[in-house]
């Protein structure tokens, strides 16, 4: 174990040596760059497709749709796990060193949840809305990615890939819980004011969208909070004492405190459905600003995720 120069000036124990863990990206010849710099532009065009064929179920109930939305939407997804695989072959580290990486595996992870509700419930009326998110987080992807990511050394370990995979899970729950929120509240609105709108007949009830919501969220927290005790403990090995002023942890912390809440006021049934998704919401907008603005603006070590 060497030392390396940390936050603030100290200098802190390094994990792993860095002259024994190079980008191994040269060897591997110009073929797979290649490639997954193609498959970064057509995964978004995917998405955007395959969200406009639920959305051709969704308003028009579309025979043809009902088949080929689905079938489209596991092909695309195939083609995602492979560029993540590819990306990890390509610079030998877990691809969440950057921001552009860490939305793309909350895209897939999105999409692979849905896949999986849509395939055990038969329902297949909030795949415009969830896809949508997906096809959201990928455009983002895509438009953030950098030609070489940076070489962090943590990344080699795959222990550590815990604390990402759990971040990344978590964020991906509260994605899809999010995605029911909306939902829950376009259909709470329309059925409390008496009308039928675009929303009133074609979603589930109130009931399960709340179910769905609400198993999407405790999901996301179990797993936040497994990303937030692994994390600060590998902080404090790495960093002691500096990583409590990083702002995004911080802020990481916030939004967990936000969840927390969430529960704790339903525990004491003094929130119920409509006040739990607006909250959910709140908690994706906090993510999206985590991911994006704080990665790009105001972190020092913790550029990822």
């Amino acid at each position: 174990m060497g030392g390396q120069g940390g936050a603030g000036g100290k200098t802190v124990r390094r994990y792993g040596d860095g002259a024994t863990i190079r980008r191994r990206s040269a060897r591997k010849g110009p073929a797979l760059s290649t490639l997954l710099n193609v498959a970064s532009l057509i995964l978004p065009l995917g998405y955007l497709l395959v969200t406009v064929g639920y959305g051709a179920l969704f308003f028009a109930s579309h025979p043809r749709a009902r088949r080929s939305a689905p079938a489209a939407l596991r092909a695309v997804a195939v083609l995602h796990f492979l560029y993540l695989t590819g990306l990890t072959f390509h610079w030998g580290q877990f691809p969440a060193t950057t921001v552009s990486h860490a939305l793309s595996m909350i895209a897939l992870a999105v999409a692979v949840v849905y896949i999986f509700v849509e395939t055990r419930a038969g329902e297949q009326s909030t795949g415009f809305w969830l896809v949508g998110l997906v096809f959201i987080f990928q455009l983002l992807a895509s438009l953030l990615s950098t030609p070489k990511p940076p070489d962090r050394a943590i990344f080699h370990d795959p222990f550590f890939g815990i604390h990402v995979a759990l971040a990344l899970l978590g964020y991906a729950a509260f994605v899809v819980g999010a995605g029911y929120a909306f939902l829950y509240l376009q259909l709470y609105r329309d059925l409390k004011m008496g009308r039928f709108s675009t929303f009133f007949g074609k979603l589930p009830p109130l009931e399960v969208l709340e179910r769905l919501m609400t198993g999407a969220l405790v999901a996301g927290f179990v797993a936040l909070t497994g990303a937030v005790v692994s994390g600060a403990l590998w902080a404090q090995r790495l960093y002691p004492g500096a990583w409590l002023r990083d702002p995004k942890i911080l802020f990481t912390l916030a939004t967990w405190t936000l969840y927390a809440l969430v529960f704790l006021f339903r525990r004491l049934r003094r929130w119920q459905g409509p006040q739990t998704a607006f909250a959910s919401l709140a908690g994706l907008a906090a993510i999206l600003f985590s991911l994006v603005a704080i990665n790009v603006f105001f972190t020092d070590f913790h550029g990822f995720l």
